[in-house]
């Protein structure tokens, strides 16, 4: 047997790319449901990660056993599939994927994203849980995940550009494939957004897709959130999550306290000076500015992003916010990482004086680091899952 580390690669090297569409998945997942387990559904632009972590944190303070799926992960494939807060163990998700292989007849056409859906789920039901919290790798009409059947409970947390290629370049086309989870007798949970017209033609769809019921986070909450540690926006999607929990769950269940509630490389500070945020597109990082600057004020910045991404736009946002933006290359998967120069590229007059780098990415990192404790300033990494972990691995983190 390969060290997990080769079998990883293995995995990882599948048919790469994203490969949208259900038909592969969707005559595996019947092979191998074994159980129903009550599923909460994520979708939306941005906030699924906050939403999916509160929901199992909610679920789990209420004594259920609860299996967690999010992508993508910042330093271990393990983190993706959780039960109960823990990782899946090496072994587990070895052991599964030789069960898989054995039991599906078209194993091999399966991409990266499928296989590790269908490993969740039935370590999901191997574990015995009582609900499960499936966050939408991309999309949701066509995302694997979506071979989920209903009833169950979804979240849309936001709508907004991105992945426009993909997904279609206006809201209307975009929202319609988040909505795409919908199934019948679904509860149906949204975030809103500053125009009510299209929250309420994007009830109008869910209703007709046969939605039990459609709501947003209008309840006004007791929630003992943390002290200046979330955002205006993750605070609403944690008050998402708390009512889809009280929505859906029997009566008694109990809002827990937020305070030891961890979300990963969202506005988390994994040292005192130093920041880490997963914001990839101008919403997020609109978000995220305004956050910095009212509680940090000038950093010094630590940015990477993919090809795809709004980085014009992006680096005006970033520049309202330091005089100092370092860029890093990201390597990603099908050559989606921008390079520095694909950076300098993009940048408008008013940003490009702002940018450094070496001639390493590692010297790069060092001179951020060094340059922020000179001056007293928080280093903010952002811009890409891929950006902080290429951050959290250069400084060894685990």
């Amino acid at each position: 047997m390969p060290q997990q580390d080769d079998f990883l690669q293995q995995l990882y090297s599948r048919r790469g790319g994203i490969k949208l569409g259900l038909g592969r998945v969707a005559d595996a997942f019947p092979v191998i449901f074994e159980k129903n387990i009550p599923v909460y559904h994520v979708a939306g632009t941005n906030g699924k990660g906050t939403a999916v972590y509160s929901l199992d944190h909610i679920l789990r303070s209420n004594g259920l056993k609860t299996g967690r799926f999010v992508s993508p992960h910042l330093l271990r494939y393990n983190e993706r599939i959780s039960v109960d807060g823990a990782d899946i163990a090496d072994g587990e998700v070895r052991g599964i994927y030789d069960y898989l292989e054995k039991k599906i007849s078209n194993f091999e056409e399966l991409s990266f994203f499928e296989i590790t859906f269908l490993i969740a789920w039935k370590y999901f039901e191997i574990s015995g849980c009582d609900r499960a919290v499936f966050e939408v790798g991309l999309g949701g009409r066509l995302d694997a995940t979506n071979v989920i059947g209903g009833p169950k409970t979804d979240i849309i947390t936001s709508i907004g550009l991105d992945h426009t290629h993909i997904l279609g370049d206006t809201l209307e086309k975009i929202a319609l494939e988040k909505l795409g989870i919908v199934k019948k007798d679904d509860l149906v949970l949204m975030g809103g957004s500053a125009d009510p017209a299209f929250d309420k033609w994007m009830a109008e769809v869910a209703l007709s897709k046969g939605a039990q019921s459609v709501d947003d986070d209008s309840l006004d909450l007791e929630i003992a959130f943390p002290p200046s540690c979330m955002s205006p926006e993750q605070r609403k999607n944690v008050r998402l999550a708390v009512k889809a929990a009280l929505m859906s769950e029997e009566k008694g269940l109990k809002i827990p306290d937020f305070s030891g509630m961890k979300i990963p490389a969202r506005f988390e500070f994994i040292e005192p000076d130093i920041v880490t945020d997963v914001a990839h597109n101008p919403p997020a990082i609109g978000s995220l500015a305004k956050t910095v600057k009212e509680r940090l004020g000038k950093v010094v910045v630590l940015y990477g992003a993919m090809k795809d991404k709004d980085v014009t736009k992006v680096l005006d946002l970033i520049g309202e916010i330091t005089d100092s933006i370092y860029v890093v290359n990201l390597e990603a998967d099908n050559d989606r990482g921008a390079k520095v120069g694909d950076i300098l590229d993009r940048a408008d007059s008013k940003v490009s004086n702002k940018i450094k780098y070496a001639e390493t990415d590692e010297k790069t990192m060092e001179e951020a680091l060094a340059f922020a404790r000179q001056n007293g300033k928080k280093l903010l990494v952002t811009g890409s899952f891929h950006t902080v972990e290429k951050f959290m691995s250069y400084k060894k983190y685990s």
